[in-house]
């Protein structure tokens, strides 16, 4: 049976997908350094050794590009860093632990990423598809912590007038805000976050939490 000529064999589609890949990871560099108003197509076809044309047959677009941009950031942006360990004796204290400390580890291993992050924010108040990817991140993120501090509740490690929709959210604007705080010395930064994190189970926490008069 004779081949057709047009369809992509699948060496040819992994070949493809790797050339995009690296085209979005030069994209997300230009981004962390010269932010999104300083960021220009050709740079990134300059990086990559090709003609502005070329690159265009992996991207019709710089929107399109920056648009994957935020998908590869998105997909790093849902596995926590943390090593989970045997999660089926992990308390959602544990858990809630971890959260913290992933930030604490991407604060070393990639701070450029909380600019980046910074930079699509600011973009996705104009740009609806990039607006409703971070709409998707900050609805799962916020499924998994409600989800977390229910479980907290159950075990009896939590308080049980705790607003959990409210404290979920504050989670969610702190470590956040950290983030973008990823330019201070580590120590401070090491130090905020510690601080934080004692706050956050003080606040939550079954043992400590005042009786109502």
């Amino acid at each position: 049976m004779k081949r057709n000529s047009d369809a992509p064999v699948p060496r040819q589609q992994a070949r493809v997908q790797d050339r995009k890949r690296e085209l979005v990871e030069i994209a997300y560099r230009l981004i962390a350094d010269n932010g999104l108003e300083g960021f220009r197509i050709r740079q990134v076809a300059a990086a990559a050794s090709m003609d502005n044309g070329t690159l265009h047959y992996y991207f019709a677009s710089k929107e399109t590009l920056i648009q994957s941009v935020v998908e590869h950031l998105m997909q790093d942006l849902k596995t926590n860093r943390c090593d989970q360990g045997n999660s089926e004796d992990r308390t959602a204290l544990d858990e809630l632990r971890t959260e913290f400390e992933d930030i604490r580890i991407r604060l070393q291993e990639s701070p450029e990423q909380f600019i980046v992050l910074s930079e699509l924010a600011i973009r996705s108040w104009r740009d609806p598809s990039i607006a409703e990817m971070f709409k998707c991140l900050d609805d799962g993120w916020y499924a998994h912590l409600e989800a977390l501090l229910k479980r907290g509740i159950e075990q009896g490690l939590f308080r049980k007038d705790l607003d959990v929709e409210l404290c979920a959210r504050a989670i969610m604007v702190a470590l956040r805000g950290i983030g973008y705080q990823s330019r201070l010395p580590r120590r401070k930064l090491d130090a905020l976050l510690s601080d934080l994190a004692a706050q956050t189970e003080h606040w939550i926490s079954a043992r400590l939490a005042r009786p109502r008069k």
